[in-house]
């Protein structure tokens, strides 16, 4: 009886320190985030890193990213192979990341848009059990190809209709968008910065049949310092998880380590917007000559962004790629080192607001022009007017009660053609 006992104990043990082993392997397939293209310029040019070392252990290595095009033009696959060695420099894997190019015609805002083709979960040597890792990802960590070697871990489109730039100097012109920005962009998404978040009826959820985040939303936290994928708090569907995803005070993976950054703002506007929502990094530093993040919702005409930058590749890092770590981070060139002072001094008032809206620029000097447009979150324009002298009338109001109640943006651009944005809530 006593050796009997001692076996079912036995039994018992193995069993449960091999318990991961019995879980069952799933696949899905994510959500497609997009990046919105907007009318408005910023003149601004961010150069690539040089690269030293790894934010995790081990030292410098270069990647290996294969590109099959379809219906691309030359130029464009010239400008997309030089995004890639950008990518190669910065994130590593032992396996080839297979990435499928189409060049085609997308819907009038969207520049482009870039996923992961499969995520799994539960897959052998998985470093979090039941949670969905990117193809790509679960290559690196496995050290094999998963899918078939000619199969995409990474899906891309481009809007064959839009203007682009396809130079790689970063000389951008203002009414042109810079592909090589777009092209980093769109890989960002693919190794990682995706997931299952989504609305239906207006309640947040995960649109997998597992009802399981992404690595990517596993990382992300509310400002309470709790887990946003922690559904004994906020379960899914439930009002609970929709307040969070539409928080605007969302980060990604909380930390109080000095050592680690700690100001990786999530994308959660108020109002949620499929495909831009969550998957995208917000921008916290709006001063002069500070560039927007690669991983932006929306891209400017102008503007060249050649650096994943230090919050992206920390993100990328955190979900477990071998991630080598610029020297410094690259500075930002502004097209004009010679511009006048612009129009940082601005006041939007009352924000939040009902019917009008006041913009004053009485703090302003040295400007007699402004352009002012007003776009909703998917870069369609709903007001635009120029202020032709603001030196003597600063001051203008607008009546904006037609509009829909939701989060815009009011973009202002100077005689010296230098933007900022400002965003405004209408109740």
């Amino acid at each position: 009886m006593k050796r009997t006992l001692i076996s079912i104990l036995c039994f018992t043990i193995i069993i449960h320190a091999s318990g991961q082993q019995f879980l069952t392997e799933e696949i899905a397939e994510a959500q497609t985030p997009v990046n919105i293209g907007l009318e408005e310029v910023n003149k601004l040019f961010t150069p690539p890193a040089t690269f030293s070392k790894t934010l995790k252990s081990g030292g410098t290595k270069t990647g290996n990213i294969s590109v099959t095009y379809l219906n691309f033009p030359e130029e464009a696959k010239v400008a997309f192979e030089y995004a890639v060695s950008i990518w190669e420099k910065s994130v590593f894997s032992p396996v080839q990341i297979n990435i499928h190019a189409n060049w085609k015609n997308l819907s009038e805002n969207l520049l482009a848009n870039g996923k992961p083709s499969l995520f799994y979960r539960n897959f052998k040597g998985t470093p979090q059990p039941n949670i969905f890792y990117p193809v790509a990802l679960v290559e690196k960590i496995t050290g094999k190809e998963y899918n078939s070697p000619t199969e995409a871990d990474i899906t891309c489109n481009f809007n064959k209709s839009k203007s682009w730039y396809f130079g790689t100097n970063g000389k951008t012109p203002t009414n042109q968008y810079d592909f090589v920005t777009a092209v980093l962009h769109e890989i960002g998404h693919g190794l990682g910065i995706s997931g299952f978040f989504t609305f239906e009826n207006g309640v947040g959820k995960y649109s997998n049949s597992s009802n399981s985040p992404s690595v990517y939303d596993y990382f992300v936290f509310n400002t309470n310092q709790q887990r946003i994928t922690d559904q004994s708090l906020f379960p899914s569907p439930s009002l609970e998880l929709t307040e969070q995803l539409t928080s605007n005070s969302l980060v990604f993976n909380y930390t109080t380590d000095n050592n680690v950054i700690s100001d990786v703002s999530v994308y959660a506007p108020t109002s949620w917007v499929n495909g831009i929502s969550i998957y995208h990094l917000k921008k916290s530093n709006f001063s002069t000559g500070v560039p927007s993040e690669l991983m932006s919702a929306h891209a400017y005409k102008g503007e060249a962004i050649h650096n994943p930058g230090e919050k992206t590749l920390y993100v990328l890092s955190e979900l477990g790629w071998t991630v080598n770590a610029p020297e410094k981070e690259a500075i930002a060139v502004n097209g004009n080192n010679k511009e006048k002072p612009a129009i940082e001094s601005v006041n939007v008032y009352p924000n939040p607001f009902s019917g009008n809206l006041t913009f004053d620029f009485e703090k302003i000097n040295y400007q007699t022009l402004v352009d002012i447009t007003i776009t909703d979150l998917m870069g369609k324009t709903v007001f635009r007017q120029k202020m032709n002298d603001i030196k003597y009338n600063p001051k203008l109001q607008v009546d904006l009660s037609m509009i829909k109640s939701g989060i815009y943006m009011a973009i202002l651009t100077d005689s010296n053609q230098k933007t900022i944005s400002k965003r405004i809530i209408k109740n």
